[in-house]
Formats: structure tokens, C-alpha cells, sequence
């Protein structure tokens, strides 16, 4: 096994069953080459005819992403989904927690930082629209956080940690077992959703969610100061740096995007988050 050291063991197992994967290695490629001429074609098109949202747009997307979780992802891909849906919002309450922008939760379904995240059945994703309600978090957050605050309060985050992702439920992963042909592992499930949102989505929602990944950045740099004193936490964080202006994240470019860093950068450096914070809290 191919053991990433900066990396959790979850996902490194993750990563380790992709490769053996018959997706992975044969359907992967054809995907990745097809994204990119889906690029070169539409977003052109998009640009000058559908600039912005017609309405039907995100239940299509929800309805893609459903009809893919129940029969075509993986149970492996699927938990792995789940997982990200459930500890981005958990990780930016916690940014939120020591700031004047802390709030109690508000009990709405897959919306807002504040919100609940339980995934419970495929209708859940249908009827509060999973997809572009999870990209606008990204947004949610830089709007809320207080940087003074957070800096006041860094004893507060030293001694604290984000909520338990037990506390949301995740049934959806029954249904997935039982009609699943589990034919997409977690790579091909990620690219689907990016490759979806750029064939219907707007042109503005679609350019929103190829930069929905700043808040990496803000997550990184909380993740800096309140890590300060671990020496080897410290080391590990270095690893999620990119090279793309320091963490401005896949250049921004609806050309030049890469949906296989969605996987490998934002979703593993979530979890990794998520693990380094509440073992230490």
C-alpha cells in the first residue's frame, strides 16, 4: 500500500482501492479526456447564451447526482461523499464558534452552515438540493468569519473542537447497498458531479463552483495558528499548499480545472482537518 504520511489513514485507504479499480483505470481516462472538450465547447456557449440560471438547472443536477448515488457509485465513494457533506459544515462552525457570526443550528435540511446535514435517503438530496447548497458554504463562511475574533479567541480553539459527525445520520448509505450496482468508485463519482454542474448548471453557478474551494485558504491558515505550537501538525499542513498562487486554488479557470484535485486537495484535506482538530480538542 502506498501510504501518504501527511494524509489520513481513512483516505489513504480510500486512495489505495481506487487504483485496483476496473473504473479507475479505464473509464477514469475517458472521462478526464471528455471533460475537457465538454470545457472548450460549453463554456463559450454558456457564456454568451445562458449566463445565468433558468430555473431548472439544480434539479437536474440533484436528480443526476441521486439517480448516480443510488445505482452507479460505490458504497466506499458514497461514504467517502457523505463524509465531506457532513465535516465541511461541522469545520466551519468551529472557524465560526469563537467569532460574533457563532449561531445555533437552524435545523434546515442540507442549507447553510448552520444547518442539518443528515443524509438519511436519496429523497433528501431531491427535495433540499444537496449540490449547489454545499458549493455555497464555501461562500457562507468567508462572509461570517472575523478574523480579530478568531485571533482573540485562539485559546478557545486550542481547547475546543469541532461537533461529532454522529450527530448527523447517513441511512442513505442502505440504499446505496441495496440497489447499487457499485460501479463508480470515489474519483469517477467526484468527476460525474464536477462534469454535471459544468453541462447544466449556468454559467455563473458553474464558474461559483470551480472557485467554491477558496475556503480551503481561510480553513488552512485557522488550521496554522491554532496548530502553532505542534511541530509535526505543522509539517503536515505544509503538504496542503498548492502551488496555484499559494492556495487561490486551481487557478480559478474554468479551462484549467482539474476535478481530480477536488478529490485528492479539498476532500482529503477536509478529512484530514476534521481528524487532526478533534484529536486535539
Amino acid at each position: 500500500m502506498q501510504s501518504f504520511p501527511y494524509v489520513t489513514d481513512y483516505i489513504n485507504e480510500i486512495f489505495d482501492k481506487e487504483k485496483a479499480r476496473f473504473d479507475y483505470r479505464f473509464i477514469r481516462p475517458v472521462f478526464t479526456i471528455s471533460f475537457f472538450f465538454i470545457r472548450i465547447v460549453l463554456v463559450p456557449i454558456k457564456f454568451v447564451f445562458h449566463r445565468r440560471a433558468w430555473g431548472y438547472e439544480n434539479k437536474i443536477i440533484d436528480g443526476i447526482l441521486a439517480f448516480g448515488i443510488k445505482y452507479l457509485a460505490s458504497r466506499d465513494a458514497l461514504k467517502l461523499l457523505i463524509r465531506h457533506v457532513q465535516i465541511e459544515p461541522l469545520l466551519y462552525r468551529y472557524l465560526l464558534s469563537g467569532t460574533p457570526e457563532r449561531r445555533e443550528r437552524t435545523g434546515e435540511m442540507l442549507k447553510g452552515i448552520d444547518g442539518d446535514f443528515t443524509v438519511n435517503s436519496i429523497q433528501d438530496i431531491l427535495d433540499h438540493g444537496l449540490t449547489i447548497c454545499h458549493d455555497d458554504l464555501s461562500y457562507e463562511v468567508f462572509e461570517r468569519f472575523d478574523k480579530h475574533a478568531f485571533l482573540e479567541n485562539i485559546d478557545l480553539y486550542r481547547n475546543s473542537k469541532p461537533e461529532d459527525i454522529e450527530s448527523f445520520g447517513s441511512k442513505v448509505l442502505e440504499e446505496n447497498s441495496k440497489y447499487s450496482w457499485q460501479i463508480f468508485g470515489a474519483s469517477n463519482v467526484v468527476i460525474v458531479v464536477v462534469m454535471t454542474i459544468t453541462l447544466f448548471a449556468d454559467f455563473h453557478t458553474s464558474i461559483r463552483a470551480l472557485n467554491s474551494f477558496d475556503s480551503d485558504s481561510l480553513l488552512l491558515w485557522c488550521l496554522k495558528h491554532i496548530c502553532a505550537d505542534d511541530e509535526r501538525a505543522m509539517i503536515d499542513l505544509d503538504f496542503y499548499l498548492q502551488t496555484y498562487s499559494n492556495r487561490s486554488h486551481y487557478n480559478s479557470d474554468a479551462f484549467r480545472s482539474d476535478p481530480n484535485q477536488y478529490l485528492y486537495y479539498h476532500i482529503a484535506f477536509n478529512e484530514f482537518a476534521y481528524e487532526l482538530l478533534r484529536k486535539r480538542g
